[in-house]
């Protein structure tokens, strides 16, 4: 009865672990997924929105694993219903654990192109 109990354990931690990284792989797969990140585009685009009372719209986001993200078609309006901020394509190396652990934002690098600004 000894002998199994550890074996017992074992399998338990080993079903936990590999359910762990089920999840983990679907939530990558998730991000990755264009549909997954329409979903988040649309999220965060409502929130900001809904924060500021203005029109916030992105045409495209992709996020890489490296921590790029890639932006197309990036539209605010101030209050007044005046173009406030559009660009074309906006790509920046953001480092995903500072963001996760510290809350902190590091941004290692920024290409920016068909930006108007007023």
């Amino acid at each position: 009865m000894n002998k199994k109990k550890p074996y017992r354990f074992l399998r338990i931690l080993g079903r936990i672990l590999l359910a762990l990284l089920l999840i983990i792989v679907a939530l990558v797969l998730f991000i990755r997924s264009p549909w997954g990140q329409d979903i988040i585009v649309n999220k965060v685009t409502k929130y900001v929105s809904d924060k500021t009372g203005t029109t916030v719209e992105i045409d495209r986001l992709f996020l890489t694993f490296s921590g790029n993200i890639y932006l197309e078609g990036l539209y605010l309006e101030d209050q007044d219903n005046d173009t406030l901020v559009y660009s074309r394509e906006l790509e920046a190396n953001l480092p995903i654990s500072p963001i996760v652990f510290n809350n902190e934002v590091n941004l290692k690098s920024l290409q920016w192109s068909g930006l108007k600004a007023r």
